[in-house]
């Protein structure tokens, strides 16, 4: 099931590939980012999320910049659950990067895509405040939403419920960001149930899920280096971090940003808490032809081992009201207080594509590629109790023309095969009953 791009980027902290969600009915559009952490979905819930209770000043064409608003009222399928927060005593959706968000919650037709499947009573939360989501999320984690105020009350995920109504093959799904700064603007992509060969170098690295269910995609990031006018490494000791499109930052601990600071001139600015970046730097350093590259490997020394490398234009995006008074560039770099706040978030996935199979407990990432007009070579990935399934990565080699389907030479020779040893059996027969 291929989920095609809005074809539009957006937000007040990117530029992002946004994807169109359908609420309600009859159905409402609104454009929205991905969040591989969270398992329900966000809007921009009615005319509060473009009112002066929530804004200082409100932005000109406010309902259009957050992707459109959902006003629930007009649907006749909408059912209230109730005011809720997205984490509570520190668990639930980015309460380790600090977010604080108030939530409208109900059930509702809900689709993705302007022509995917409908799915009726999904979990749909309605969203006021420009922060910590200014655009509203499809969340793709496959964990229930619990209600702790309403028992055992719980409601399955939109990716989840896609599995058990038999409308993809597996529970699996593959997403890339996108990057508007590539080619002609290459828009992000999101398939469950299969990847796309054609948008990615393969490699044979795979990664196994942690245990903590709100934290399961995590890698050991061994090393991060930097090269332009110069070169340097910017972390040595590997650690563990978090793959989260949820988050648009890099969350890294101090002395790796003190690194990036060096490396790249950055001021952090007191006042949006952003490493702002001014017209002139900016050119400095688009001209430096500056890279970073991170390795990454399932263990933190040793084994196999996969480069994502990022240019300096994946790290120039734009800030916009209310993150700051006026419009700037800016380096998405974050202080993590903490190991748990150790994330790679949506800049990361620019230049990365993830596939994640939760069936196995297996995750890929591998390095995407830019080649202008490539046509789409999906693959799918098959639930683990079909009998044609073996294969623990699901985003295998795509230099491997075993990983995807057998070529006409490769059939051709198995028939050729059959027909020898047919003919060997036939043989061996007939010269054993002369014998005789």
């Amino acid at each position: 099931l291929v989920i095609p791009a809005s074809q539009y980027f957006e937000g007040n902290d990117g530029p992002w590939s946004t994807f169109d969600l359908r609420v309600g009915d009859p159905e409402q559009f609104i454009r929205v980012l991905v969040s591989t952490a969270s398992p329900f979905s966000l809007v921009p819930f009615g005319e509060e999320a473009c009112s002066t209770s929530v804004f200082e000043a409100v932005p000109p064409n406010c309902a259009v910049a957050r992707g459109g608003l959902f006003n629930h009222s007009d649907s006749s399928s909408w059912q209230d659950v109730g005011l809720y927060g997205i984490n509570q005593n520190g668990v639930g959706l980015g309460a380790n990067l600090g977010y604080e968000q108030r939530v409208q919650f109900g059930l509702d037709r809900l689709a993705i895509g302007l022509t995917g499947p409908e799915l009726d009573n999904q979990t749909v939360g309605g969203i006021a405040t420009p922060e910590p989501f200014y655009l509203g999320i499809f969340g793709i984690n496959n964990q229930p939403l619990n209600f702790s105020s309403l028992s055992n009350h719980s409601t399955a995920s939109f990716f989840t419920s896609l599995k058990d109504q038999e409308k993809i093959p597996s529970l699996s799904w593959s997403y890339t960001a996108g990057a508007k700064y590539r080619l002609k603007q290459v828009y992000g992509q999101l398939i469950f149930g299969g990847y796309d060969t054609s948008r990615f170098r393969g490699n044979p690295v795979s990664f196994s899920m942690a245990d903590d269910i709100t934290r399961d995609l995590v890698v050991a990031l061994q090393s991060i280096s930097y090269s332009g006018s110069n070169s340097a490494t910017l972390l040595s000791d590997s650690i563990d971090i978090m793959i989260d499109s949820t988050d648009p930052n890099l969350w890294l601990p101090a002395e790796v940003c003190d690194a990036f600071e060096e490396a790249f001139g950055l001021t952090l600015d007191s006042e949006s808490g952003l490493y702002l970046v001014n017209d002139t730097h900016r050119n400095t350093l688009l001209d430096s032809d500056a890279q970073v590259s991170f390795r990454l490997s399932d263990v933190k020394s040793g084994g196999d081992t996969v480069a994502i490398v990022l240019p300096y234009a994946a790290f120039d995006l734009t800030a916009e009201y209310p993150l700051v008074k006026n419009t700037s560039r800016y380096f998405p770099l974050r202080r993590a207080n903490s190991s748990a706040q150790y994330t790679l978030g949506r800049t990361f996935l620019q230049e990365a594509y993830l596939s994640v199979d939760y069936d196995r407990r297996v995750f890929n990432i591998s390095a995407c590629t830019w080649n202008q007009g490539a046509r789409e070579n999906l693959v799918l990935i098959p639930s683990n109790s079909s009998p044609s399934s073996s294969s623990s990565n699901p985003n295998p080699d795509a230099n491997d023309d075993a990983s995807t389907s057998l070529s006409g030479g490769a059939i051709a020779g198995i028939v050729v095969g059959c027909v020898l040893l047919v003919s060997l059996v036939a043989t061996l027969i007939v010269l054993r009953k002369r014998r005789k």
